[in-house]
């Protein structure tokens, strides 16, 4: 995951090949380097979106097809990945339409009905790429955490510290050392493990 951005784009179609002005708006709406992978609703495809190696899956389909659905709720396993239903052009007036995007919705997609503009693209690309940093740096805080919880854990078993103790001896050594209090954390694993 990038702390800068989507750095890469997952692009699931029924057709094969690669759409040159889709991918021109992708281009001109991310302000970073990232790659564009084109794939269709095969195993393949499929395994890619479950992979979870990108940071906006985009989905270009009909609202009721089947595999373009699997492919969205295999996407939603990944919380920092965001997802794109480039819809073909609908009123959403059937009930299975309807049924179909209350589903997307839920599973936290934004939808663009085609013919796209390209000023709407261009929104929801950089509001996805806005959400992957927050989300990115939200889990980057997490797992720091983890890593601090698991070195005081550490100093109360070998050292006898209280929790107290132990939270106070990482902030000590982080504030002296200059050094994060996950860089001080991982380096107790390190010496205690």
């Amino acid at each position: 995951m990038s702390s800068t951005g989507i750095d890469k784009v997952l692009i699931l179609r029924r057709e094969p090949g690669a759409s040159r002005v889709l991918e021109n708006f992708i281009v001109n709406s991310l302000k970073h380097p990232h790659e564009v992978v084109w794939e269709t609703f095969s195993e393949k495809g499929i395994r890619l979106a479950k992979a979870g190696d990108y940071g906006l899956l985009i989905v270009e389909s009909g609202v009721t097809d089947p595999a373009a659905m699997k492919a969205c709720r295999t996407a939603v396993a990944h919380p920092t990945a965001s997802i794109l239903f480039l819809a073909d052009e609908t009123e959403f007036s059937s009930e299975d339409e309807k049924k179909a995007k209350e589903k997307l919705l839920d599973m936290g997609a934004t939808i663009l009905v085609k013919p796209l503009k390209q000023s709407a693209f261009a929104t929801a690309i950089q509001s996805a790429d806005m959400a992957h940093i927050r989300l990115g740096a939200l889990k980057k805080k997490l797992d720091d955490e983890k890593v601090v919880t698991r070195a005081k854990l550490l100093l109360m078993q070998t050292l006898a510290f209280t929790e107290e103790e132990a939270h106070k001896f990482i902030e000590k050594e982080a504030m002296n050392s200059g050094r994060t209090r996950s860089d001080v954390a991982y380096e107790i694993i390190k010496t205690y493990e």
